[in-house]
């Protein structure tokens, strides 16, 4: 058995289709859990049983074939919390989360970054995490250093054997000289920043030429609310500044000569109107 109800109400064409009166209810509800998980989708057999108190015996109705796909909870965004066999009432700490480092690069946003970069320039890669753009750019033939402030992603870019600066989070400035670089790249990092202008000078600071930013983009919000959709990345607890493509411009043109912002990697799901949305904004702000 995979799941079972004692609650029923009138549904009268199943009535009429089993020939019983129409006040008996016969129409029910109920949420099957399957007891053995699958990796990979399958075809069972759903047999609908009914019974009484007064007599053991069972009823079949029905049965049919049925397609049973896998949840596959485990390997997605917030699986472990809405697991079957997870009982316990959720919090606001159990939603809004932050998720592992990344070690693999975006494809879109590394395609970015390797068109707006000056050919085998110097670059700073500011937050840069767990390096996931690192080993690309070198080997692209640029001198990349991440700096970072986070104690567990400089033990990661240790053992990936990245070259890295750790940032002291009571210090006033990065750990960079004047100009030591000719770009900067920033990404997915801006929004985390309690003084964002401050971290914007001291980027301005240690470059000679570009910086490149990418931001999660708070503009898909008002047309997602027809489907009541949210993008998940937005529920990152550390989030402190939220950007639409004129607040980043005239932010980060308090600091560099040309800024230029638009939107990238396209959301599957598109407005009722059929409108693209991006979940992400990317600008390049030269000095």
């Amino acid at each position: 058995m995979i799941g079972e109800t004692r609650l029923l109400f009138a549904r009268p064409d199943v009535s009429r289709a089993v020939g019983v009166s129409n006040e008996l209810p016969t129409g029910f509800r109920l949420l099957g859990l399957l007891p053995q998980a699958s990796d990979s989708a399958r075809n069972v057999e759903l047999c609908v049983t009914a019974s009484w108190d007064e007599e053991p015996r069972e009823y079949e109705f029905v049965s049919a074939t049925v397609e049973v796909i896998p949840a596959a909870l485990a390997k997605r965004p917030y699986g472990d919390v809405v697991a079957p066999d997870q009982v316990s009432v959720l919090h606001r700490e159990n939603i809004y989360g932050s998720g592992p480092p990344v070690t693999e690069p975006g494809a879109e946003t590394l395609w970015l970054l390797q068109q707006y970069l000056p050919p085998k320039s110097s670059v700073v890669d500011v937050g840069c995490g767990a390096g996931a753009y690192g080993t690309q750019l070198m080997e692209a033939g640029h001198e990349w250093l991440g700096l970072e402030v986070n104690a567990g992603c400089v033990q990661l870019l240790q053992a990936r054997h990245l070259p890295h600066r750790q940032v002291n989070g009571e210090a006033a400035g990065l750990p960079c000289a004047d100009g030591e670089f000719e770009n900067a790249i920033c990404v997915e990092v801006l929004e985390h920043i309690s003084d964002a202008d401050r971290f914007l000078g001291e980027i301005a600071r240690a470059i000679r030429s570009r910086a490149l930013f990418s931001v999660p983009n708070m503009e898909v919000i008002p047309y997602f609310s027809a489907w009541q959709v949210v993008p998940w990345h937005l529920l990152e607890a550390d989030h402190k500044n939220f950007f639409t493509r004129a607040s980043l411009r005239e932010l980060l043109r308090k600091h560099f000569t040309r800024v230029e912002v638009f939107s990238y990697a396209e959301h599957p799901l598109r407005t009722p109107d059929g409108i693209a949305l991006h979940l992400h904004l990317f600008a390049v702000a030269d000095k």
